[in-house]
């Protein structure tokens, strides 16, 4: 039998290389299988051909979407005298801006920042110095100190500031983010339509309305039952401006919308609203108190449901969650039932953003069609990437609320697929599908389905067993044994 121990050059006892190779692979070796149950009614629709895998009742539409004629040539009507290229190059500066910024920082992460600075500065230039110079000599080195100080400071905290959209900004801002935010929110707002068939809403209100793309997107989903829409910007230029595209780009001409209102603060009066939105706004909000009284004062608004939509940032991820958490909370210290509609199927903190470790942000793509108004504009697609949360003010029933979404690009590979999902326990989950461990049709339905997309069913808790020895490692346990 061959040694299981052997002694080293200290005279220690240790474990044979052979048997510590062989105990470390068969420790490592386990498999993990999840059960898929697809929902009774839809695998009944699947098995009888009533419906396609590729249609299934978790596949969120649309994938891809285009601006309206309307609005495109609204649009390109509002650059007016505006320098084509000069506005197409600042525009593109700004979606650079925007998808770069972060919220500003609190005071506490400031002062924690400048304490770890002056550690460093005080051991490149140790305040012991100060005993052995002349006083016009420790006047200038203190100087010198300070300014290291400050001068690193600057680099390592986030110099936030407000964006002011004067008449020009806002022309730039519709230019470069209206065809993209469009997309987003009739992604974000369509499936909530598709939710919810019953919810037709009477009343719209949207704080941070900017250029009035949610406004849009609301009156091309539910425009037979609004009846009054109300935004909110600071920016009475972005108000004009919106309220200029609403009339085709042309002034003095009837507005396309009725009922519509503008504001430049949240009024006073607490009115219900039945859909409210606030869309690509809190990073614009100075600090987290603010963000939390004005997230309250809506949430006082809505009679129904709540959207909020940030860019698909680390940054962006972490805000939305942040709002979504302190509204639940909110709601359960007023004995409030308040619920998550989408995109996760529970009520818990995200579980991407729980782990420290892991800096990838909660998010889900949308593809569009950017604005042609310049030859710069050489592709008929672009790209985005954003985050959000619907949240239900008052009871669901919702009986699909607790299906799977998957949260990062399916891998479809040779007889098996593998999505990565959020689950209705608050847990990240890998599911690996094939037919054989999981049935025909669960395992058609996963190949279809895509990133942002729901699987209609249930997933088990991981089993997870060892799995057979390979040849080697029973060769390897035969030697030992």
């Amino acid at each position: 039998m061959a040694a299981l121990f052997l002694r080293d050059t200290a005279g220690h006892c240790m474990l044979s290389p052979r048997l510590f190779l062989a105990s470390t692979t068969l420790l490592k070796r386990f498999t993990s299988k999840i059960s898929a149950a697809v929902e009774p009614e839809v695998l009944s629709d699947l098995e009888k051909e009533n419906i396609k895998h590729r249609k299934h009742p978790g596949i969120v539409k649309p994938n891809h979407v285009e601006l309206p004629q309307q609005l495109s040539d609204a649009l390109k009507r509002i650059l007016g005298d505006h320098p084509l290229r000069k506005v197409v190059h600042d525009s593109q500066l700004l979606n650079r801006y925007i998808k770069s910024r972060h919220p500003p920082p609190s005071q506490e992460e400031v002062e924690h920042r400048k304490q770890l600075i002056v550690e460093e500065v005080n051991a490149k230039l140790p305040l012991e110095r100060l005993s052995t110079l002349s006083e016009e000599e420790a006047t200038r080195w203190q100087r010198k100190r300070e300014l290291e100080i400050n001068r690193r400071l600057g680099q390592r905290v986030y110099a936030w500031k407000r964006i002011d959209y004067g008449a020009y900004e806002a022309v730039v801002y519709a230019i470069g983010r209206a065809a993209q935010e469009y997309a987003v929110l009739t992604r974000v707002l369509s499936e909530l339509q598709q939710r919810d068939v019953q919810f037709k809403p009477r009343s719209f209100f949207d704080f941070g309305s900017g250029i009035g793309t949610g406004m849009w997107v609301a009156s091309e989903l539910w425009r037979d039952s609004i009846f009054e829409y109300y935004n909110v910007d600071r920016s009475r230029e972005m108000n004009e401006l919106s309220e200029l595209i609403l009339q085709g780009g042309l002034e003095n001409k009837q507005r396309s919308l009725k009922n519509v209102f503008y504001r430049q603060f949240l009024p006073a009066i607490v009115t219900k609203y039945e859909l409210v939105v606030i869309s690509h706004t809190l990073f614009e909000l100075s600090d987290q108190q603010q963000r939390e009284e004005v997230l309250l004062n809506l949430w006082r608004k809505c009679d129904g449901y709540m959207v909020i939509v940030e860019e698909g940032t680390r940054r962006g991820s972490e805000l939305v969650n942040e709002a979504r958490m302190f509204l639940l909370k909110s709601a359960l210290q007023a004995d409030e039932k308040a619920h998550t509609l989408a995109p996760c199927p529970h009520d818990q903190r995200c579980p991407r953003l729980s782990d420290l470790a892991d800096r990838t942000p909660c998010n889900f793509p949308i593809t569009y069609a950017p604005l042609r108004i310049s030859s710069d504009v050489k592709s008929d697609r672009a790209s985005s990437l954003y985050s959000y949360v619907i949240l239900k003010k008052g009871a669901t029933a919702d009986a699909t609320r607790p299906w799977p979404r998957i949260v990062r690009p399916t891998l479809v590979r040779s007889k098996h697929s593998i999505c990565r999902t959020c689950t209705a326990a608050g847990n990240l989950q890998e599911v690996i599908f094939t037919a054989a461990k999981h049935g025909k049709q669960a395992y058609r339905c996963a190949r279809v389905s895509r990133w942002g997309d729901r699987l209609p069913m249930e997933l088990g808790t991981p089993e997870t067993k060892p799995s057979k020895p390979s040849k080697a490692e029973t060769t390897l346990l035969d030697e030992l044994a």
